[in-house]
């Protein structure tokens, strides 16, 4: 073949490839796809636009703000301990124990062997708070409560003690560090 004659054969090459406007449909390639792959592939429509679709999503919403304040008054809170996932408080029995936030009860019952009678308060999608260890339950599950509001009375534990936790996503964290500074 002449050295003149390559280019030629070059340009009818990619010039021919260029021609085809639409691939083949796979039901009528013959041998381009082994039977073991032909379930797990699907066309996507020519109308998918994945970016539109992706501008049309919610925007993410960020946390709101908790205000806390401290659920019972007048008591001496124990150092928090990430074993007991919370702080253990000494209170006289009949004391008002306060809901440390705004929130929803999400949980009331003694179904946790150790923590007695206890509430638990949604704050927002991920702050809780329990409150363990109760005497006499004042609210029901679906109730919506203010700071402050009275939601318990201290019960008479058995180790003296009333249980407090404020969990963020499920995971215990230190109260102290939310609540403010005065304390009871």
């Amino acid at each position: 073949m002449s050295v003149r004659l390559l280019p030629l054969l070059v340009f009818s090459l990619v010039a021919a490839g260029c021609a085809a406007t639409h691939p083949a449909p796979i039901s009528s390639r013959s041998g381009e796809i082994s039977s073991s792959t032909e379930g797990a592939l699907r066309p996507v429509p020519a109308d998918h636009h994945p970016a539109q679709e992706a501008k049309k999503a919610a925007p993410l919403e960020t946390e709101p703000h908790v205000e806390w304040s401290w659920p019972l008054k007048r008591s001496l809170p124990a150092v928090f301990s990430p074993v007991a996932k919370g702080i253990d408080f000494t209170a006289k029995v009949g004391q008002p124990v306060l809901a440390a936030a705004d929130g929803v009860v999400s949980y009331v019952g003694d179904n946790i062997k150790s923590y007695g009678e206890m509430v638990v308060i949604k704050h927002t999608p991920s702050y809780l708070s329990v409150y363990a260890n109760l005497g006499k339950v004042l609210v029901k599950e679906g109730q919506t409560l203010k700071r402050g509001e009275k939601i318990a009375e201290m019960g008479d534990a058995a180790n003296g003690k009333w249980h407090f936790e404020i969990r963020h996503q499920g995971k215990p964290v230190d109260p102290a560090a939310l609540l403010p500074s005065n304390k009871p």
